[in-house]
């Protein structure tokens, strides 16, 4: 059983504006305080939504950053590159982890940056969906590679399997060059563009293309560290914005991006105009309607109770006091966890900061072959712990 909340004098984001509301949960929220609920008092701070993570390769962020030229003209030649080193070093080593400390790993990265909804592009591996798995990965979806490294036929199976009601992911359009430019046109003739169809990338897109497509697609996943570090450049999200096109943000996964869902919207930030800042202040509400889940991405009653507070101005996971997930706190500073007594805890370094960490969760950290960079475990699951308190 998950012990009710009632956290109160705090403020909630809603994506349009701070609202001063009490909040109650259980593993969702609720309208009214339940029975049973623990009192916590929040005040000065500001709780955020769980944070949508629309692109993730979840197996794949244990591997270093990884490029082999300056720039490329387009992403298939950077995945050719890879593939043609996979049985060296340290890709063969880091290949031959079992799958669910990989996933592990992407899952957890994703979960202490305050990323609590995650999209997997990628098969649909069994671990991802265990009861353990650090954050909720999206269930309900349709995805193939590319045009490139997915054959036409593969292709259109893949989308004529997918509900329309239910998002199709396809990396599209993702380079510079005359092929990435001809990628839309490929897609619709395919007959594989529509209402459910989820644009991943999109650098290669022309003006006649955004302006076809913006309109007529489920929406465009941004992936802009990405695109800088393997490209030089982005996908020219303005324009899609203006075209009436709805948008969300997704961190790739460690082999190209620049590290986690905050270092993503970082790079957000510099590369949009100041005009367009509320789109990303207001991004949740889209990323819902792109990923096909109205219960995530806000606070509002029937929501998952996943939420987390860190500082406004800034956007680095060791300065997030505190993350809970499905009503149950993970991991935060220790003045923050030591509110919650009914959660076993222990202690652990993130990034040279201390924080306290669900005694659960750190014994599954233990268990992975795989460790995540900056996190350290300080004490044995199992000791008595003694809370620091304000």
């Amino acid at each position: 059983m998950v012990q009710p909340l009632h956290i109160k004098n705090a403020k909630l984001w809603t994506g349009d504006e701070i609202e001063e509301r009490d909040l109650f949960t259980i593993d969702r929220v609720v309208a009214a305080r339940p029975d049973n609920a623990l009192e916590i008092d929040l005040e000065g701070y500001t709780i955020f939504p769980g944070l949508i993570n629309a692109h993730d390769h979840l197996e794949l962020n244990h591997f270093p950053r990884t490029k082999f030229r300056d720039v490329y003209p387009n992403a298939h030649e950077w995945g050719e590159d890879v593939q043609a080193r996979l049985d060296e070093s340290p890709f063969k080593e880091l290949r031959a982890y079992a799958i669910e400390d990989r996933c592990f790993i992407g899952g957890l990265k994703n979960l202490l940056c305050g990323a609590t909804t995650v999209v997997h592009h990628n098969p649909p591996h069994k671990t991802l969906f265990k009861k353990d798995f650090p954050v909720r990965v999206l269930r309900r979806y349709g995805w193939a590679h590319s045009l490139h490294f997915s054959n036409e036929d593969e292709i259109k199976q893949s989308y004529a399997n997918t509900p329309k009601d239910v998002p199709w992911f396809i990396h599209l359009a993702e380079g510079t060059d005359d092929v990435a430019a001809n990628e839309y046109r490929r897609l619709k003739a395919l007959g594989c563009v529509s209402e459910n169809t989820v644009i991943v990338h999109g650098v290669g897109l022309t003006d006649d293309d955004i302006a076809d497509a913006a309109p007529r697609v489920r929406g465009l996943v941004w992936c802009p560290s990405t695109n800088l570090y393997l490209l030089g450049k982005t996908a020219n999200i303005i324009r899609w914005i203006e075209a009436g096109g709805k948008f969300a943000i997704g961190s790739d996964s460690r082999l190209t991006a620049a590290g986690d869902y905050l270092c993503e919207e970082n790079t957000a930030w510099t590369e949009l105009k100041s005009a367009y800042w509320s789109r990303l202040e207001q991004n949740p509400h889209e990323a819902t309607t792109i990923i096909g889940r109205n219960d995530v991405g806000h606070l509002n009653p029937g929501a998952q109770a996943d939420w987390f507070i860190y500082p406004e101005d800034d956007a680095r996971r060791f300065e997030i006091k505190l993350i809970v997930k499905g009503g149950i706190p993970q991991i935060g500073d220790p003045n923050m966890m030591a509110k919650f007594p009914h959660i076993p805890t222990v202690r652990a370094t993130l990034d040279g900061r201390p924080k306290y960490i669900h005694e659960k969760l750190a014994r599954r950290i233990i268990r992975c072959g795989l460790n995540e960079p900056g996190l350290t475990i300080d004490e044995q699951p199992g000791k008595t712990i003694f809370f620091w308190r304000n």
